[in-house]
């Protein structure tokens, strides 16, 4: 099959998720854009602010502290008083480190997140028109162009653009993305121009899952792994 030219992709039209078809030409409606904001919330991620003191305690109150508490309260009525300091130092050594990677990558973040704060251009009722970001609804068809930070996550229609994901992937090397690729909330762009339709806005976006992600994660860190072999051998 022969390769669609922009000016096909821009007439076809474009179902994004769960939401009726848009026509690239036109874009949406302004009723249809209320009814979708209405429906979804603006496009902007809650950030849950709680005290530092609060998020350092909260690294004693989980399953691998208890298990390590557990072990300190048996050395201790064991009578083995320096394998419990050490297990203690190291309990407090975790917490701290989990505390200072947790609020870098939450720092990241919040950065991300002020980055968002800006104006996105969008086609509706067949004109394009600039509206905040947080506007952004999933259908809006939307035109980002080199130095933008993309709005929303797209699927491109046409054009060509090389993205800068290093704030979202850790990757250095840019992105090249064109017709039928995606392009992340966040994501700079560097070079080029295109149009796409928004697929995702808000908590929906992949920026919104890492951020989920980085809110809710307590797995198992190498460090931790490496703590409990410690543990062992002191306690077998």
């Amino acid at each position: 099959m022969a390769a669609k030219t922009p000016a096909q992709a821009e007439a076809e039209p474009v179902q994004s998720g769960d939401w009726p078809e848009t026509d690239p030409s036109k874009g949406l409606s302004a009723s249809e854009a209320a009814a979708r904001l209405a429906r979804v919330g603006p496009n902007a991620i809650a950030e849950q602010t709680v005290p530092a003191w609060r998020q350092l305690l909260a690294k004693f109150w989980a399953p691998v502290p208890w298990m390590l508490e557990a072990v300190i309260v048996l050395q201790v009525l064991l009578g083995r008083g320096l394998e419990s300091l050490v297990i203690a130092v190291l309990l407090v050594f975790n917490a701290v480190v989990a505390f200072v990677q947790e609020q870098r990558a939450k720092d990241a973040l919040a950065l991300l997140r002020k980055q968002l704060h800006v104006n996105a251009r969008v086609r509706r009722d067949a004109q394009w028109q600039q509206i905040a970001a947080e506007q952004v609804v999933p259908g809006d068809v939307v035109h980002i162009r080199a130095g933008d930070i993309v709005p929303a996550d797209l699927r491109l229609l046409d054009g060509a653009v090389s993205l800068d994901e290093s704030a979202l992937t850790g990757e250095s090397l840019p992105v090249d993305a064109g017709a039928g690729k995606p392009a992340y909330t966040g994501a700079i762009v560097r070079q080029g121009e295109a149009t796409g339709v928004v697929t995702a806005t808000g908590a929906r976006t992949f920026f919104g899952h890492t951020a989920e992600l980085v809110r809710t994660s307590n797995a198992p860190s190498h460090m931790q792994s490496t703590i409990f072999a410690i543990v062992k051998r002191l306690v077998v």
